[in-house]
């Protein structure tokens, strides 16, 4: 199995276990759906440019849509939004939906990030590399600041794919499977830790999932 794929799966019925609501559609896109095509990349990107076959990326930072509930209309049905909360809702909400429903998405991801840290830290950063976790960038910094060092541990990494003039620096694969490869200007390698050196050209990975910055 794609490891992308057990991440969201892990991810998924997590929620449950937490008590987050919402439909399972709504669960689906916060967790981000296995397989698909990956947002724009966030600041969490590395600075290495990606080749003409671009890999995964992570989470983008949302840029919202373009007709949006205005800041002074972002009420509930029921009870009333926290400063906090408005503030994460300004400028995401579409025109015609429940902000309610925008901010129950963003708690959920809040839910998962925490509940899955817990059991697998490294699986969760590694899904954020790969930007199978939908708005978590976002959700961390409006709604779970708490958990900014996951956010944190996953800039500068790099997901499966292949890249060129990579950052220096040692890199961990977080959850890699047993065909894990790579390889750094045509040398290749299986080993789970790598160092890219100054001058490095290209990177490229397979099966591996995503890498982090090894302090």
């Amino acid at each position: 199995m794609r490891r992308s794929a057990l991440a969201a799966l892990l991810l998924l019925p997590l929620l449950a276990a937490c008590g987050g609501g919402g439909s399972e559609e709504q669960r689906t896109e916060a967790a981000g759906r296995p397989g698909s095509t990956p947002p724009p990349a966030s600041s969490a990107q590395p600075s290495g440019t990606p080749s003409s076959t671009p890999p995964s990326k992570p989470a983008a930072s949302s840029q919202g849509p373009k007709d949006t509930v205005p800041d002074d209309e972002l009420t509930p049905v029921t009870g009333s939004f926290t400063k906090k909360e408005k503030k994460y809702l300004s400028g995401r909400v579409p025109a015609g939906t429940d902000p309610a429903a925008i901010l129950q998405a963003g708690q959920e991801t809040c839910d998962k990030l925490a509940a899955t840290a817990k059991i697998d830290r490294d699986a969760v950063v590694g899904a954020i590399v790969a930007g199978d976790i939908k708005g978590a960038e976002d959700a961390v910094k409006g709604l779970c600041p708490e958990l900014k060092s996951l956010i944190e541990d996953a800039e500068g990494g790099y997901a499966d794919g292949s890249y060129d003039d990579p950052v220096p620096g040692t890199y961990r694969a977080l959850t890699p499977t047993k065909a894990c490869s790579w390889s750094l200007d045509g040398t290749s390698g299986g080993e789970r830790r790598i160092t890219v050196k100054k001058g490095t050209k290209s990177f490229t990975s397979s099966g591996c999932y995503a890498w982090a910055k090894d302090s």
